[in-house]
């Protein structure tokens, strides 16, 4: 694992440490209320400067692209600069102030796993949920029933792991479907709260299990199953039964036993015969 030079490393930590030093004056005196006069060319003048930081880090990613983690910051920041001039519209309801951070936080997990797809596949879950959670929080400007943006909220989660299998590889990662079922099917029940559906969902959900276990069944009876004759073949050495001095090899007498190593012992199949030797 390679270090960061120790020049390197002193330029990002100051660069910190003045990004955090200037934040926060910048929130305390606003917190404060000394620039409610100046609002909102105080809003206009944080944004652009969040961009710019954004923007900053995007180009040193660009000239190091071993150190991905700069996608991080960089994303959020261009989505604080975003939410901070999109405050500045009256017409803009406050949950979609807060969605686009989440939107931000989403692109960050993104590219993060666009930029190795083997490796950084776990991005996909954080990345998922972020705009999930962006997505519902979008949709309760215009629906109310809390029940239905819980069930949202927890299929977009279920659908975030089938997501990951889909991506990420269906045989290394089918765990995913496990969690993904769950959180489907826990949102689909919530959805039908206090309705006759959900009476017909409690009743009948073990049919599902029918349903999964007949497939599984299916599949295990449609599998090759390895025979005796698909195993591979075993090739030995013959032994010499003619005299050694006629194959040009000198007075070493006769040789009628099974050559060096030429013996091969097959380990069976559970269900199969006990182990057979082979020898030349």
């Amino acid at each position: 694992m390679r270090t960061m030079p120790s020049g390197d490393r002193r330029r990002t930590l100051l660069w910190w440490a003045a990004a955090l030093i200037g934040a926060g004056a910048a929130l305390l005196v606003f917190n404060l209320g000394l620039l409610d006069r100046y609002q909102p060319m105080v809003q206009y003048g944080v944004a652009a400067l969040l961009a710019a930081g954004g923007i900053g880090i995007f180009a040193s990613y660009l000239r190091r692209r071993t150190t991905y983690w700069r996608l991080m910051p960089a994303w959020t920041l261009l989505a604080l600069a975003a939410m901070i001039y999109l405050s500045t519209l009256p017409q803009v309801a406050r949950p979609l102030l807060a969605a686009v951070i989440f939107v931000g936080l989403a692109l960050a997990f993104a590219n993060v796993y666009w930029v190795n797809r083997a490796e950084h596949w776990w991005a996909i879950i954080p990345g998922g949920f972020m705009g999930v959670l962006a997505a519902v929080l979008g949709l309760s400007t215009i629906i109310t029933r809390l029940e239905t943006l819980g069930a949202l909220l927890l299929i977009g989660m279920g659908l975030v792991f089938f997501l990951v299998n889909l991506l990420a590889g269906t045989r290394r990662h089918w765990w995913a479907l496990i969690p993904g079922s769950v959180l489907v099917f826990v949102g689909i029940l919530s959805y039908t709260v206090d309705n006759d559906m959900q009476s017909a969902l409690l009743r009948w959900w073990p049919a599902g299990l029918l349903v999964v276990g007949a497939v599984l069944a299916w599949f295990g009876a449609a599998a090759p199953r390895t025979s005796a004759a698909a195993r591979p073949q075993v090739h030995v050495a013959p032994s010499l039964t003619q005299p050694a001095t006629d194959l040009g090899l000198g007075r070493l007498g006769e040789y009628t036993r099974p050559a060096p190593g030429a013996s091969v012992e097959l380990l069976p199949d559970p269900d199969d015969t006990p182990p057979r030797r082979l020898d030349s």
